[in-house]
């Protein structure tokens, strides 16, 4: 088996990318199997197999991709540097060339003047004002308008415990001897006298009692000085009356048959229960209540 150091002489007569080339077939692995252990571009193996290193990184970019690639196929690093010829690119500022595009590098102030820049950050400001309002709408509002509400519970009544009564003791007493009623000795039968029917005297006639004279139906008045209204209860009635002033004149339940005269200044406020069964009169005259009574109540202002 030929040693590394066997293997860096015969390369000696070849150039760099030959000798990587050879190994990397004598191993029997593809360029694209070089690149994923390298972790590189198999165009990039290509160029450096190929000598073509103007496509690829100059200086210490390109000695490290040599020093790699020949640790990978088990060469001497710096052997396969020596084969490095001079021609190839050894720029002291190696630049990083990408092979899809160019990397463009803008100043913070030419970004900001985007107009696509410019209506993000309104937006993200925007949305940000929106949920701040929302937030104060829902959460903060309802609380300084309702403040803290307390709620306390009336402390409840104590439950009196249920003690078991003692169920009445029913004591059996033995019935009372029934003594035997005496026999009455029944008085001898006297003998049978005749005697003469009594007489009959004619009731008397009892003088006529004088019947007690009728109590007067009850009467109220009220007042002395105004118009004058009446009432005249058949029923009982509740009737309420306001003067002009809204005082009370008569607020009180009427007997059946009783009677009430209220005097005042109108316009009168008046209310009656059970109007059917109540007769009014205003200034001498009857009012008629039918009009103005609902389910028996009758609500009206006279003046």
């Amino acid at each position: 088996m030929e040693s590394v150091d066997d293997n860096a002489d015969k390369a000696a007569s070849r150039t760099l990318g030959q000798t990587l080339a050879a190994e990397r077939e004598r191993q029997g692995l593809s360029r694209s199997d070089a690149a994923q252990r390298l972790h590189m571009s198999a165009w990039q193996i290509e160029a450096l197999e190929t000598g073509a290193y103007e496509k690829l990184p100059k200086g210490t970019f390109l000695r490290g991709f040599v020093r790699n690639y020949a640790k990978v196929l088990g060469l001497g690093a710096d052997a396969m540097l020596g084969l490095l010829p001079e021609e190839a690119p050894r720029d002291k500022k190696p630049g990083i060339v990408v092979p899809t595009q160019n990397i463009r590098f803008d100043p913070i102030g030419d970004r900001l003047q985007n107009p696509y820049v410019k209506a993000g950050a309104l937006s993200v400001v925007a949305l940000a004002l929106g949920f701040a309002a929302l937030y104060w709408v829902f959460y903060v509002r309802p609380t300084q308008q309702g403040g803290s509400v307390t709620v306390t519970r009336k402390p409840e009544a104590p439950v009196p415990a249920l003690t078991p009564q003692k169920a009445p003791e029913i004591v059996a007493q033995a019935p009372a001897p029934v003594m035997p009623e005496p026999m009455k000795a029944e008085p001898p039968k006297a003998a049978a006298v005749k005697a003469a029917p009594p007489k009959v005297e004619p009731p008397k006639a009892e003088p006529a009692r004088a019947e007690a004279p009728k109590p007067d139906a009850e009467k109220i008045k009220v007042g002395s000085d105004g118009k004058v209204i009446k009432f005249r209860f058949k029923g009982s009635s509740w009737v309420e009356i306001r003067d002009k002033k809204g005082k009370v004149l008569l607020s009180r339940l009427n007997p059946a048959g009783s009677e009430a005269e209220v005097a005042g200044q109108p316009p009168f406020n008046v209310i009656v229960g059970n109007a059917p069964e109540v007769q009014v009169f205003y200034d001498d005259h009857e009012f008629n209540l039918e009009p103005h009574t609902k389910v028996a109540v009758a609500r009206f202002t006279v003046e």
